[in-house]
């Protein structure tokens, strides 16, 4: 007689929001390191590359996400590899895409951020990084205290042979 293990309760995807139609294509749950971000970056943007969603934006992509995963890493969890992040993916080749970071630190309030393009932050080692994402991406949203970003990309530009 085989037994059963108890199934614990389901928890929902930890990447909550309005969908659109969009499906998901990637979560995973990563440490806190540098070197897991290089890799999670590089699976997602195989996901966008094969799904042709966000097509001739991956640049901007890979870049606003690098960035959010990077704060997650050094700012909400102090680069602690027992501290993790979640980091999903929707995709549409119509629609575009959708990335939520999501992580466990303290968060943070967006208007103590400082404006990187004011003179006394020109020289600045750090700080560019919500800025760049918010200039890369369509719509840029911080829920939940900073804890999770939400970033969308449209569906980029698709080249025919008419065009």
């Amino acid at each position: 007689m085989r037994r059963r293990r108890s199934r614990k309760p389901s928890r929902k995807i930890p990447c909550r929001f309005d969908r659109e139609g969009l499906i998901l294509r990637f979560m995973q749950v990563i440490p806190s390191t540098v070197k897991a971000v290089d890799k999670v970056v590089g699976r997602i943007l195989r996901v966008a590359e094969s799904m042709e969603c966000a097509e001739g934006e991956l640049d901007k992509v890979e870049l606003a996400l690098q960035e959010a995963l990077n704060n997650a890493v050094l700012h909400a969890s102090g680069s602690d590899p027992k501290k993790k992040i979640v980091v999903c993916c929707l995709c549409d080749e119509r629609k575009g895409m959708l990335l939520v970071v999501r992580d466990h630190g303290p968060g943070f309030d967006l208007k103590k951020i400082p404006d990187p393009r004011k003179a006394e932050n020109i020289f600045s080692t750090h700080g560019r990084g919500i800025f760049l994402m918010r200039q890369l991406m369509d719509e840029v949203r911080f829920e939940e205290g900073g804890r999770v970003v939400v970033m969308k990309k449209g569906a980029g530009r698709r080249v025919t042979r008419d065009s």
